[in-house]
């Protein structure tokens, strides 16, 4: 069984798009191994986009590859190489039994598995931290203009926020009684920037586009994102207070966490979705509180991004030459 005409061209073009995919996800998981582990020599703003361009990129690489291949646009690149780049054989009939629906079915399951999995795994996080959240008090306690935190009577340490498109503040009665008065107004303004930033919110977005990666990859960047989104809150806090007072915080949240054994508990109602003020790379956010960090380097800067950018013209000038060696072992 076979389709002719505009349909069988999407199609086609899908299964290319799922085959771009895949070389520019292991293309980026492989500028990730050389990046990653750098990117603390970056300032924030440049940390920030680069995370973004980085988890984004598959996506953008797919929409470039396939706007440049698409058949049409060889009216408008007349150049020879452009047109022995981008030719198509029979690119207006699709057949079910050959291998662009195999690879176009096959990715539709896994796509469709892997929502299903996210979707009950969020609401399993969503229900526990509602069935927690359900414990604060009804009105928030503002100790700093018009944000103030929902206080939990709960014996686990912690302070977090939560929520994605409302998100709020809370802190356990626990941590309230074992900190100092300038400590809380240190722990709420951090939540604060959580809670301006959206970074809930942008957690998932972000956690979302990562899962596409191979599952080491995927933890690396999400591991990255997150002690991004807690250094910047933590630099919200010194406009108000000295960064050796937010960093001593840090650590006095830290050892009351762990002598009461806490973290694992507090983190069995942890999702995505939450941003915990001590639990998340204490150690490098106090160093960074201690030994701020300077404007990037322009050489680091620019190599980062080259091997971003060149992440397209590598997939484009893959792609195609994968697309018949495949076609010389299985159907057109």
């Amino acid at each position: 069984m076979m389709l002719v005409g505009n349909v069988a061209i999407t199609l086609n073009l899908l299964s290319i798009a799922v085959l771009t995919f895949a070389i520019s996800v292991a293309l980026v998981a492989v500028i990730s191994l050389f990046t990653l582990p750098r990117l603390v020599q970056l300032t924030f703003g440049i940390r920030k986009l680069f995370l973004w361009a980085l988890v984004t990129a598959p996506w953008w690489v797919v929409i470039s590859c396939i706007a440049f291949l698409w058949p049409r646009q060889q009216d408008v690149f007349p150049s020879v190489w452009l047109n022995e780049l981008a030719h198509w054989h029979h690119i207006d009939i699709f057949s079910f039994t050959s291998w662009h629906a195999i690879t176009l079915f096959s990715a539709f399951a896994y796509l469709l598995w892997s929502i299903t999995k996210t979707v009950h795994i969020r609401k399993k996080q969503s229900s526990a931290m509602a069935s927690l959240i359900s414990l604060s008090d009804i009105d928030p306690k503002a100790i700093i203009g018009k944000q103030g935190y929902y206080s939990l009577p709960m014996t686990i340490p912690t302070a977090f926020t939560s929520g994605l498109l409302n998100p709020k503040i809370y802190v356990t009665s626990a941590l309230i009684a074992k900190v100092s008065e300038q400590e809380l107004d240190i722990i709420v303004r951090h939540e604060m920037a959580h809670v301006d930033a959206r970074d809930p919110m942008f957690k998932v977005v972000f956690a979302t586009f990562a899962a596409f990666f191979p599952s080491t990859v995927t933890g690396n960047l999400v591991k990255q994102f997150t002690l991004l989104t807690e250094q910047l809150a933590d630099s919200a806090a010194t406009k108000e207070y000295d960064n050796l007072d937010v960093a001593q915080t840090l650590i006095n949240v830290a050892r009351i966490q762990r002598s009461g054994d806490s973290i694992a508990t507090s983190l069995s109602c942890d999702g995505l979705q939450t941003s915990y003020f001590g639990n998340d790379q204490t150690s490098l956010r106090v160093q960074g509180l201690i030994s701020p960090m300077v404007p990037s380097s322009r050489l680091a800067i620019r190599l980062a991004f080259i091997l971003v950018a060149f992440t397209p013209l590598l997939t484009a000038s893959t792609v195609d030459s994968l697309h018949h060696f495949i076609e010389t072992f299985f159907t057109h």
